[in-house]
């Protein structure tokens, strides 16, 4: 999945010793995380006395993606204290580069086995209300959930996905013009929920990666998560009838949210692959066709529609 990464020592000499400044520390790498589908430094920095850190950091003249770095730096000082991420601690942006440091926190990506802990993370991010000044869920998806109502053909479609044989593109798109009326609100959302994107640490999971964070529907992150955990077996179904998020929520409006969701994905995934990150769209097909094949035993008629 990764990229060869830039590394600690890539960074100008001038921002690692502001950074250090910053933690008054000498610092030195002690690893570059694995995983991920950037190019940017992802890595453990040591202080002269053991102390660790964690460095995010990007060049923009090596990916097309560095905007997602400074977004994330300035919605990460904006996150309320009571969320489960790593604190940011000093950041700087010189115009070329941008460098984030973080508290490091020690610990692994979860499994399907830590689903439990998992998923009491997702359950209390849920029920946090989203600070002021965060862009609203409906407004960064306005671009992306338009999928099925863009396709130029759909005979694309089916040919890459020909679970989609015996559906209506007119009803896919009907159904995904009324996502944003049912996943507006005030929770604070994450926007990118995987287990990928978390730490577990002990007893308690952490959640990394912010540039997408905003404010929405306090079950949008959940709902979004399971094709992720689909593809691994899990029953996403027993999983959102349960779960305290979703369980009390109208069947319907997650079926819109969950159509909109495949057309993302099945749209993207057909996309040539960026430079930044080419495994992506390999990733991105893997949840199409798991969000598919749950669509297609949760709600067969949506996938059966030719009226």
């Amino acid at each position: 999945m990764n990229l060869t990464r830039l590394r600690w020592s890539d960074i100008p000499d001038s921002l690692r010793s502001r950074a250090e400044a910053a933690v008054a520390t000498p610092l030195r790498e002690v690893a570059s995380a694995p995983g991920g589908f950037t190019p940017g430094v992802a890595s453990a920095v040591a202080g002269t006395s053991g102390e660790r850190f964690f460095v995010k950091a990007i060049a923009r003249h090596t990916s097309e993606v560095a905007g997602s770095y400074l977004r994330e730096a300035l919605l990460a000082e904006a996150l309320p204290p009571q969320v489960p991420s790593p604190r940011l601690l000093w950041w700087h942006d010189d115009g070329v580069w941008i460098v984030m440091l973080f508290e490091y926190v020690e610990g692994r990506t979860p499994q399907i086995a830590d689903l439990d802990p998992v998923l009491a993370a997702v359950a209390a991010l849920g029920a946090t209300p989203g600070p002021s000044g965060l862009p609203r869920l409906v407004d960064e998806y306005a671009e992306d959930f338009v999928s099925w109502r863009a396709v130029d053909s759909w005979d694309a479609i089916v040919g890459g996905y020909p679970e989609l044989a015996a559906a209506s593109l007119d009803a896919l798109a009907a159904r995904e013009k009324r996502w944003s009326q049912v996943a507006d609100g005030t929770a604070l959302v994450h926007g990118d929920l995987r287990l990928d994107n978390m730490i577990r640490a002990g007893d308690r999971v952490w959640i990394v990666d912010w540039p997408n964070a905003c404010t929405g529907a306090a079950w949008f992150d959940l709902l979004l998560m399971t094709p992720s955990l689909a593809m691994h077996g899990v029953d996403v179904e027993t999983l959102i009838g349960e779960h305290p998020l979703t369980a009390g929520v109208d069947r319907d409006d997650l079926d819109t949210v969950l159509v909109a969701a495949a057309g993302y994905f099945v749209s993207r995934s057909l996309l040539p692959p960026p430079p930044a990150a080419p495994a992506v769209r390999d990733f991105q097909r893997a949840q199409a066709k798991a969000l598919l094949a749950w669509l297609g035993t949760r709600r067969p008629d949506i996938l059966t529609d030719r009226t």
